[in-house]
């Protein structure tokens, strides 16, 4: 209701406007909003934290005037003196009561004394949430990346315990960078396991199925179909210079290319490049012919 006409008749009075607080929740349902449509939410959290300790050293300055007008300005060396801007005068002394660095003036009377402890006691809790906060949003941010450190340092004492040879760490190594820059996860299966079976056949329908659609094999294929088989593929990354599959082995894996190139290799020395498959090509499917009487 817009109760601020009052103030035609009244005069300006802050009362008026009281009922506007309660449209918090409007604040909270922005910043939901919001986070949902950024790629890294965790800035904006930060700078939410930060935006909440600085209105909270806001208040404290202003129920430090408050309590400088109840004493009187100037009447004691603890209240606002009444030179300079006051509002700087007031955030400076909050902002060193709250984080309580010291070297306040020290209070005189009865209604100093409890204000002052008062503040302190809010200051003990209004920075150790702060700084919870701040570390909790910190700790999610990089989560990830901290789970793909722990992986590569458990991968790489492995190999030393086992004196792996240098050239094969070091392909290692190469596998992890190039996996996490590429897709920022070791494994996308694990983090799908979480969605209901709707939300993982949307996005694998998404994601893969204009590769599959594009590939003779299973072209005319049904889309449910299609979809079961998408819900089972599964993500390998491969290095310059990987071998699939050798000839000789028992095929029991049929790949797609996503992204990249394969090379067949063959000939006397298995050097010779037979051919090359690119994004969109199937190879180690078995075919079954019905022979015809």
């Amino acid at each position: 209701m817009p109760l601020d006409v009052f103030c035609l008749f009244f005069g300006f009075n802050p009362i008026f406007r009281t009922n506007r607080i309660l449209k918090y929740t409007s604040f909270f349902e922005f910043n939901h909003r919001l986070e949902s449509l950024m790629d890294k939410a965790y800035t904006y959290r930060v700078l939410r934290t930060t935006g909440y300790l600085l209105f909270a050293l806001h208040l404290n300055a202003c129920l430090y005037y408050w309590a400088s007008d109840q004493e009187g300005i100037g009447t004691t060396k603890w209240v606002y003196n009444g030179e300079g801007n006051m509002y700087l005068r007031c955030y400076y002394f909050a902002v060193r009561s709250l984080i309580t660095i010291g070297g306040l003036p020290e209070p005189q009377t009865l209604f100093e004394i409890v204000f002052q402890l008062l503040n302190f006691f809010l200051g003990v809790f209004v920075f150790s949430s702060a700084i919870g906060q701040m570390l909790d949003v910190i700790g999610a941010a990089t989560a990830a990346r901290n789970s793909f450190r722990v992986c590569v340092d458990r991968t790489v004492a492995y190999m030393n315990t086992y004196s792996i040879p240098k050239s094969v760490q070091s392909r290692v190594r190469t596998w992890y960078e190039y996996t996490w820059d590429s897709q920022r996860m070791l494994d996308e299966s694990e983090l799908l396991k979480t969605l209901p079976h709707a939300m993982r056949s949307a996005l694998a329908l998404d994601m893969n199925l204009s590769i599959l659609s594009n590939v003779e094999l299973f072209k005319g294929c049904d889309t449910q179909m299609l979809c079961d088989m998408l819900l089972r593929l599964k993500s390998t990354i491969y290095l310059p210079g990987d071998f699939i599959c050798k000839e000789g082995e028992i095929g029991k894996e049929m790949y797609v290319v996503k992204q990249g190139e394969v090379q067949v290799l063959g000939g006397t020395d298995g050097a010779q490049v037979l051919a090359t498959l690119k994004a969109g090509t199937v190879f180690g499917e078995i075919r079954y012919q019905k022979d015809t009487p």
